[in-house]
């Protein structure tokens, strides 16, 4: 985990203006556009390449650095969604829902951004285990308010956690009929909608 424990301690002197160039280079990486090195990007973002180097120590760390924290952003806004229910499985299928989305279109490109970077599995890693971390949770308060059947809520939340990274997979993409999105929540429903009790 040497690339998560560096984004904390980077995170930690991160000021105003390193934020502000975050902001504009996920604007880069959303529209697709490329760099070729920090002296490359500090001049089309017209700031100081000691700017850049204070965010990260280099290109890769410091489009490792955005993406995290453009996937945490998204974490937010599926957590807020989540909270306007009282349901655990409520609270479940609107979570999944916004979480989804982070392997729709415009994510996509942020995957690209990462495609060859090693130094990307750690984070890649650690928000999929924060996702089906909290998944389990959702389904163990489920279980406990008898609004799901007795199942094995590990193994369930391992399966609706990695569905969307799963069929990211670019040998999986060109045989479906649907995009990954659209894929992650057909499949999240069914699972879903299988596995709640029986209204008498």
């Amino acid at each position: 985990m040497k690339s998560q424990a560096l984004l904390s301690s980077k995170s930690l002197q991160i000021g105003k203006r390193h934020l502000e160039v975050m902001d504009e280079l996920e604007s880069m990486l959303d529209q697709g556009k490329s760099f070729s090195t920090m002296s490359d990007l500090a001049k089309k973002l017209k700031i100081s390449l000691r700017t850049l180097y204070e965010i990260a120590p280099s290109k890769e760390e410091l489009i490792v650095t955005t993406v995290d924290r453009v996937l945490k952003k998204h974490g937010k806004i599926a957590v807020d969604a989540m909270n306007t229910h009282s349901s655990p499985i409520k609270k479940l299928e609107s979570f999944l829902t916004v979480a989804n989305q982070a392997v729709g279109p415009r994510f996509e490109r942020f995957t690209l951004s990462l495609s060859s970077l090693n130094s990307s599995k750690p984070m890649v890693d650690y928000h999929e285990q924060y996702i089906t971390d909290l998944i389990k949770n959702l389904l163990d308060e489920a279980r406990i308010k008898n609004e799901i059947k007795e199942i094995d809520t590990q193994a369930t939340a391992l399966l609706l956690g990695g569905l969307g990274r799963y069929f990211q997979s670019k040998k999986l993409l060109k045989n479906l009929q649907q995009t990954p999105e659209k894929t992650s929540n057909f499949l999240t429903k069914i699972i879903i909608d299988g596995i709640k009790m029986e209204k008498s």
